[in-house]
């Protein structure tokens, strides 16, 4: 593997900071200087943004989690057992709280969920010295955190900029492709279908890097707002492209004929990134339509692609204009620049199901493990505790819990072993500081190049480094204590494997259904109770949902259902429109929609929706037929369209909705 000079620039980073922070603590007389330099090799990233993000949550997490233990202390220090059920039920619902929230805060969860394992549950029989420990560990860490911070301050510090705009350079032209298909009439196939999703998936990671992207001091406020802002935009286009895409397809021979000049009018907008013309809408609406029966239903399906086509390209002019803002080629005008400094990241929606189920796995291997100690007296029952709860948590979230937490097993049985060498081979050889750097050095630098571009190779150094008597006067652990040691913390990941399965299904394929359901229950709560706010919550969630779900339908063969995904969407937006206009419309239309929605509970997630639900739809489309003849008002034209696009998505172009008068 050829070795980049990105690489060793980073590792020697990493030793730089490690040797200072270590140097420090032994100077200044911290009781574990190790975990100064430990803290460096875990905060150490190739970017300046994750390094002080990890900062801020690590040391927040370990200053609650001390503040914690000393209240707990105070409170159960005369009953021992209980000390150790508070910390493992606090403990476990950190961990918990670490799933739920899917940015890099998370970090901190975890920090805080570790730091009370290490200073509460390890310190149970001395109570008296908590406060001495609490002390200590804040004080390791934070030094440490200090110094990566300013030697990465000092060193070539890393932005995220280049990261950000690259991916802006890849967002706009596949946005531009999907619609400049979308406007040629262009048929989709399956593979087609999920290459767009994995454009949807591309943009909403933006969310999960805001928290890092907010502490990268070399990136502007206004320019992560306008980069949101951007994004926000372009998530807004997936359901309506999809939406003119369907819509197009169903057209009639003449009908598409007579849309081309407005197509290729609505591309050449795309393409100067310019706002639609005034008449580009009346001329879609005023298609060719026949005198028939099918008339109304026609004049439906153009006014909506009429004001999906305007909106479409009013949002593609909006991304263009703040694109070149952000590039210095243009300034905004007063509202769009309104409109930017008022958008935030779009929050990314917990998932309380997975949260609970890795809550309830942490705790049983929290109690087995326990157990295990106290009924034994095992001295190294608390490493073991530590490790098997940090298996889990910081392994056990994925699809397949299993082989993550193997690897990390395979993993800690190199580092013990690289540790071993360093412990027994090397650091005997070291009389004074300088040669202690020499060896550190032969056991860091060429993991640190490895961890550069691997982050599992950090968990080798920060493992190895926890696991061997680093003081200032080193004396090499006894070796029967270090492979005790060792065997405890293999022990704990053996019961983290365990505790993986208990309480969930692994798989990409289950996590696939489960979303599925997660999206069918939105949606039929929608259909009872719904409100603008509900309406803007469940897009980000959906969004959400098809953007995680599209590696997953890759590595499970069910690309052709990539297609379903967007058209599920759609469903539950036009559901939510219907319940919120259903409110405004005379009495008989309001029950008929009533009918409809209940209905639509019952069957929306069968295979294929019944001749019955379709006599509803149309039904309803009668009663507002009649109002609308009566006198048309906005509640009335928008409840039909939403009726309409609702039609489309469960039945695609069955026959043409007839009015009954």
């Amino acid at each position: 593997m050829k070795v980049t000079a990105h690489q060793l620039l980073f590792s020697v980073k990493l030793f730089i900071a490690a040797m200072i922070a270590f140097a420090v603590a032994v100077r200044i007389g911290l009781p574990q200087p190790y975990w100064a330099l430990v803290t460096c090799c875990v905060c150490m990233n190739p970017t300046t943004g994750a390094i002080r993000s990890k900062a801020v949550y690590r040391f927040t997490g370990t200053l609650c989690a001390g503040l914690t233990t000393l209240v707990m202390v105070a409170l159960f220090a005369s009953t021992p057992l209980l000390l150790i059920v508070v910390a493992g039920l606090v403990a476990t619902a950190a961990f918990g709280a670490s799933f739920l929230d899917r940015t890099p805060r998370s970090y901190g969860f975890q920090l805080f969920a570790i730091t009370l394992m290490l200073v509460a549950v390890a310190g149970v029989d001395h109570p008296e010295a908590a406060f001495d420990t609490v002390v200590a560990r804040v004080s390791e860490i934070g030094l440490g955190i200090v110094v990566t911070t300013l030697v990465d301050s000092v060193i070539a510090p890393r932005s995220l900029a280049g990261t950000l705009r690259s991916g802006l350079q890849r967002w706009l032209p596949g946005m531009e492709r999907w619609a400049n298909d979308v406007f040629d009439g262009h048929e989709r196939d399956a593979k087609e279908e999920h290459d767009r999703l994995k454009i949807l998936a591309d943009i909403s990671a933006l969310s999960q890097m805001t928290a890092l992207l907010r502490y990268d001091p070399t990136i502007a406020r206004g320019e992560l707002r306008q980069t949101l802002a951007i994004q926000q935009r372009l998530l807004r286009m997936v359901p309506l492209l999809s939406a003119i895409a369907d819509r197009i397809t169903g057209l009639g021979a003449e009908e598409r004929e007579a849309l081309i000049p407005c197509l290729a009018e609505a591309r050449a907008c795309l393409a100067a990134g310019a706002p639609p013309e005034g008449g580009l809408a009346d001329r879609v609406r005023h298609l060719p339509i026949g005198t028939g029966q099918e008339r109304p239903w026609h004049q439906l399906v153009h006014d909506a692609l009429a004001a999906m086509l305007v909106e479409v390209l009013t949002l593609w002019n909006e991304v263009k204009r703040i694109d070149s803002a952000l590039m210095g080629e243009a300034r905004l005008d007063r509202d769009l620049a309104r409109s930017v400094r008022g958008t935030a990241a779009a929050p990314l929606p917990p998932d309380f199901g997975h949260a609970l189920r890795m809550a309830a796995g942490i705790g049983v291997a929290y109690v087995l493990l326990c157990g295990l100690w106290l009924a034994t007296g095992w001295h190294q029952g608390p490493n073991a505790v530590l490790i098997g709860t940090v298996a889990l948590s910081f392994f056990g979230g994925g699809d397949e819990p299993g082989e993550a937490i193997a690897m990390f097993g395979r993993f800690a049985a190199l580092a013990l072993t690289l540790a071993a060498i360093l412990c027994y081979a090397l650091l005997p050889l070291a009389s004074d500081f300088p040669t202690f750097a020499m060896a550190m050095g032969l056991f860091m630098l060429p993991i640190g190049t490895w961890a550069a571009v691997n982050p599992m190779a950090t968990l080798v150094l920060a493992f190895g480094l926890s696991n061997i008597n680093l003081q200032g006067a080193y004396a090499p652990m006894d070796f029967g204590a270090f492979l005790e040691a060792s065997f405890a913390s293999l022990l704990g990941i053996f019961v983290a494997f365990l505790g993986a399965g208990l309480f969930r299904t692994w798989g990409a394929g289950h996590q696939v259904q489960r979303f599925l359901r997660m999206e069918a229950w939105e949606i039929a709560q929608l259909s009872r109770s719904a409100t603008r706010r509900l309406r803007e919550i469940y897009i980000q969630r959906a969004l959400d949902r098809i953007s995680v779900m599209t590696a997953r339908l890759a590595a499970t063969g069910q690309v052709e259902r990539s297609a379903r995904l967007i058209a599920r969407l759609r469903v539950g937006v036009t559901v939510a429109d219907l319940r919120i206009l259903a409110k405004a419309l005379d009495p008989d239309t309001r029950q008929a929609t009533e009918q409809l929605l209940d209905r639509f509970r019952r069957e929306f997630d069968k295979p294929q929706p019944s001749p019955d639900l379709l006599s509803l739809i149309d039904r309803a489309l009668d009663y507002l037929w009649s109002a609308r003849r009566e006198g048309s008002d906005v509640p009335t034209d928008r409840a039909m369209h939403s009726l309409a696009g609702l039609r489309i998505a469960l039945f695609g172009h069955a026959p043409a909705w007839i009015p009954a008068s």
